[in-house]
């Protein structure tokens, strides 16, 4: 559990790493803790109005009734003026104060369309290691859908019936990226099964025997439809990526990503060609970057 001085000292680290986050005590810092994960990572993406907030709630009330851990991190649409998230760690979802096992951190999505910005990532280290469960939501516009698959072991896609957005997601190719697929707000039967079908149809098409089976629920969260599925399919899909070895795999990778992006963000496209001859990555990549960036510099 993470009680309030607990709580207090993680708000404390986190705000360290997004001021400093380049010190050597802050590099070493990330490092330890990248060496302990402890979540299964989930990230839930969609368009506005897709139903994320309310599904985080559950989701939230489904981890806590097993006994269960959860950190949330909401990327959040930023101030023009200030760059600070507009909406604040608890408006948008129903939390006990008083409860130990959940702690909320908002994040300004800043100028990243995606939303997932350059703190997205350490962020993520620093709670995965602290909580049972870690859930990411992004802001869902731009590229989230395929931004969000660089960060989280598990992408969870909202598509809200009738919007047309399961049309236009076969469409762009982002069907590729979510695991699992829920259709919100199915207490609107009617659309929400046609846009059901048209899913199950589609999703024929990225079958793979060697990988996971993407996996498309209705649900309602405010009727609590299909819940008791989705955390069946949450458990499947994290025995799935142990027992076939994908975890580390697909988290190494992550960590490359991150690494490339970072040295693109600072170098651009020609030092990502120079910096990426001199990656040597095995663990610690905070490390490892702040060393390819010195390189770099000189």
């Amino acid at each position: 559990m993470i009680n309030l001085k607990k709580k207090i000292e993680l708000s404390n680290i986190l705000e360290k790493i997004e001021v400093h986050g380049d010190s050597l005590e802050n590099i070493k810092l990330l490092d330890n803790l990248h060496s302990k994960p402890k979540s299964h990572v989930l990230g839930i993406t969609g368009p506005p109005g897709a139903g994320k907030s309310s599904l985080i709630d559950k989701l939230i009330s489904i981890i806590r009734k097993n006994k269960k851990t959860v950190g949330v991190i909401a990327i959040d649409p930023s101030s023009s003026k200030s760059g600070g998230a507009l909406l604040g760690d608890r408006t948008r979802f129903q939390l006990d104060p008083n409860d130990s096992g959940v702690y909320v951190r908002s994040m300004a999505a800043k100028d990243y369309l995606g939303g997932v910005s350059e703190l997205t990532y350490p962020t993520m280290v620093v709670m995965r290691s602290k909580f049972d469960f870690l859930i990411i939501e992004t802001v869902g516009v731009g590229q989230s859908e395929t931004s969000i698959k660089n960060i989280v072991d598990t992408v969870i896609l909202c598509v809200q019936p009738g919007s047309g957005d399961a049309i236009q997601f076969m469409k762009s190719g982002i069907f590729e990226i979510p695991d699992l697929v829920l259709v919100t707000k199915c207490d609107m039967e009617k659309l929400s099964n046609q846009t059901f079908s048209d899913l199950s149809g589609s999703s024929v098409y990225f079958k793979d025997k060697n990988e996971w089976d993407i996996k498309i629920i209705l649900t309602s969260s405010h009727k609590n439809i299909g819940l008791n599925s989705l955390e069946k399919d949450i458990e499947n899909r994290w025995k799935w990526l142990i027992e076939e070895d994908r975890l580390n795999k697909n988290r190494y990778s992550q960590d490359i990503e991150w690494m490339k992006n970072s040295i693109i963000r600072e170098f651009g496209t020609s030092g990502l060609k120079k910096g990426f001859e001199k990656i040597n990555y095995k663990k610690n990549p905070f490390s490892e970057l702040a060393r390819i960036s010195k390189v770099l510099r000189n």
